[in-house]
């Protein structure tokens, strides 16, 4: 993939949607973020250190939060309770990257938490990959899930079940 797939990737998790609050854990390089931002002035950046995580239990939820270089340098648990408060209490879209063979965390690792592949880069001789998750797209509505199969009680008093 082109270098580039890494600026595709952030806007199509974004897609037509400009976040107003955006925490910026670690580094991501391949990533210009003034190209991401249309109104850049109306964007509330923060910028955090990888061992400052815990400064997000203070602060309301985030339209983006984007990590890099973090995950690789904590163990396995660590990772996996970072990923999941990021995803269920700190954020409505998440955005990682994570550079293959230097991390505790897999492909798998990752897609078990609901996140999706957005793009895989070779940069230098690593494999680095990003992944996404949006909370209101993460999981698609099952086809059940309709009124079809649902009783409805405008019409309990006219048939017997």
């Amino acid at each position: 993939m082109p270098r580039n797939a890494a600026q595709l990737a952030v806007t199509s998790l974004l897609g037509s949607e400009d976040p107003r609050k955006v925490t910026i854990i670690g580094e991501l390089p391949e990533v210009n973020w003034n190209k991401v931002f249309d109104d850049a002035e109306s964007v509330e950046v923060s910028y955090l250190h990888p061992g400052e995580c815990d400064r997000l239990r203070t602060s309301p939820r985030q339209d983006l939060v984007a990590v890099g270089n973090t995950l690789e340098k904590l163990d396995r648990r660590q990772a996996e309770q970072l990923l999941a408060s990021l995803r269920d209490l700190h954020a409505r879209r998440v955005l990682l990257r994570l550079q293959s063979n230097t991390g505790v965390l897999k492909h798998s690792d990752v897609m078990a938490f609901g996140f999706t592949r957005l793009a895989r880069l070779h940069v230098r001789s690593a494999v680095v990959q990003y992944y996404g998750f949006d909370l209101y797209s993460y999981k698609t509505t099952p086809d059940w899930l309709n009124a079809r199969y649902w009783a409805n009680p405008e019409l309990f008093d006219k048939y017997r079940w």
